[in-house]
């Protein structure tokens, strides 16, 4: 009877270790890791020429697989052949140079299924509205073409991104769909140094490097409350965008870890990205701990 009464648990068991494996399996972060840091030198380090940094034990990579056309590489090339390239004019210069290139406004298309080559002649030809995301993509891969290390920075609210200037050995944040960025006692800010800075009271200068158009978004004193909210809503991070299944799966076996995709930028109040996920993943071992246990029990009070 204590036999049967245990085989029924046994299935129980095996029952929820199988509906973990299915609910991991259609989770987004299910095989992969998410990385949560507090430290503003954590998340600021330096990259490498490749433009990857080593996040415990795991090359994580800024580059976006995307190359823009010859023509707009030449004609970008042209415009900052008199710079050095490690100086914030050269990354100001490209943010400019984007936000010539594009219309703001909502778009009605994914802007995961167009290609920037297609946003930047779609904008002027027919009047294609981009948003922010495609202002911080476009301005990372024509920053990465120059071998200028950049990356996106996802905030909930608003994405921007930025440019590791080599002349101050730092991040810095320049935002090229509102055409500014912030300093504070004359120095430009990272977005991580942004929100420390936010948070601790400090008096902040934003620095507006454009002219206002008709068709486009600028930075104000008036949305200067709004801006600061979305830097302060604990989504803050930069994802991996090279990774794929086959990384994944060399990762998991080699070096038996998930790989990281994703470094948040975290605070006391921040929400763990993918946190659900990470807890379900021990759940699903301490399951199959279990499950292994009671068989072993159970089948040997059997014989």
């Amino acid at each position: 009877m204590r036999v049967k009464t245990g085989i029924i648990i046994l299935t129980i068991v095996f029952g929820i270790l199988l509906g973990e494996i299915y609910y991991l399996k259609i989770l987004p972060c299910s095989f992969v890791r998410i990385y949560y840091t507090s430290e503003t030198k954590e998340f600021n380090k330096a990259p490498t020429e490749e433009m990857t940094v080593e996040i415990n034990g795991y090359d994580f990579n800024y580059r976006i697989p995307h190359q823009i056309k010859d023509d707009r590489f030449n004609e970008i090339k042209d415009l900052t052949k008199n710079d050095s390239l490690s100086t914030i004019d050269s990354v100001i210069m490209i943010a400019n140079w984007v936000r010539s290139k594009l219309l703001f406004g909502k778009p009605d298309y994914n802007s995961d299924e167009i290609l920037v080559d297609d946003i930047i002649n779609e904008s002027k030809n027919n009047g294609l509205k981009v948003l922010c995301d495609s202002y911080a993509r476009l301005f990372v891969i024509t920053a990465q073409a120059l071998g200028i290390p950049a990356r996106i920075v996802e905030l909930r609210g608003h994405i921007v991104p930025e440019a590791f200037v080599r002349e101050i050995s730092k991040w810095i944040m320049i935002d090229p769909t509102n055409g500014y960025y912030i300093s504070k006692d004359g120095e430009p800010l990272s977005v991580a140094e942004i929100i420390v800075s936010y948070k601790e009271g400090a008096s902040l200068t934003p620095t507006v490097f454009v002219k206002s158009r008709e068709d486009d978004c600028l930075y104000s004193t008036e949305n200067e409350v709004n801006l600061k909210k979305i830097y302060l809503n604990g989504f803050t991070k930069v994802s991996d965008q090279n990774v794929e299944r086959e990384k994944i799966m060399d990762t998991i076996s080699k070096k038996l870890q998930l790989p990281i995709v994703m470094v948040q930028f975290i605070d006391e109040h921040s929400t763990l990205i993918g946190y659900k996920e990470k807890l379900l993943r021990y759940a699903a071992l301490l399951t199959f701990v279990v499950f292994v246990l009671l068989s072993a029990i159970i089948f040997r009070k059997k014989d």
